[in-house]
């Protein structure tokens, strides 16, 4: 059993993006697990990914950030991951479409993909600075009627995850040209991977279009 809820045509790259282009793996991962989870993003001019990043780019993020995070208000907004949500729900979508956990185990990531075609976007230190993918899919020797629940999500025959990374491909060591759709790794990579490494769960963004979470 392969589930991939993807499509290339709608798969974003930062490497073209008009707004810090080597540092906004944030908003085009957002983008990215938006699309891929069917919720419509209304149009914006120019690419939704450079128009999420100039709302946290805003005075209003910044407002936003102190007033309600300021411990981290000498943050870049966009690397605030409760402030991510804000904008996408608030600001970019209209409707609250995502919610940001910081206890998610794998097992409910691969159950909402496979429940409800949902993707999730997870922290990692898949390059040195840090790098946020989206989780849209993965291949198993489990058949998809026995997923009832994320407990019943058998991790022992999952074979693949698959992401939508807008740096390109890890595999390849992120070499120009590589590209970043449907990007497969091992389970024991996406643990050893996604933040906090030394954690069972993980940090995640949810995203549903009927907003269930």
């Amino acid at each position: 059993m392969k589930l991939f809820i993807a499509n290339k045509d709608d798969y974003h790259t930062q490497r073209n993006n008009l707004i810090d282009p080597a540092d906004t793996c944030n908003v085009t991962s957002m983008i990215n697990a938006l699309k891929a989870s069917g919720i419509n993003i209304p149009a914006t001019p120019g690419q939704p990914e450079d128009a999420l990043a100039k709302i946290l780019g805003s005075q209003e993020a910044r407002d936003k950030l102190a007033k309600d995070y300021p411990a981290m208000a000498s943050m870049p907004p966009r690397e605030v991951h409760a402030m991510l949500s804000w904008a996408v729900n608030e600001k970019l979508v209209g409707a609250k479409v995502t919610t940001f956990a910081s206890s998610v185990s794998l097992q409910e990531i691969l159950f909402r993909i496979a429940k409800h075609r949902a993707a999730s976007v997870v922290s990692t230190t898949m390059t040195r600075g840090g790098h946020l993918v989206a989780v849209v899919g993965f291949s198993s020797t489990q058949s998809i009627d026995e997923i009832k629940n994320p407990a019943t999500v058998a991790l022992k025959q999952v074979r693949r995850i698959y992401l939508l990374d807008s740096w390109g491909d890890w595999s390849a060591c992120y070499e120009a040209g590589s590209s970043g759709f449907c990007v497969g790794i091992s389970t024991q990579e996406f643990m050893a991977m996604a933040k906090p490494v030394a954690a069972e769960r993980k940090w995640a963004h949810l995203f549903s279009a009927e907003g269930v979470f």
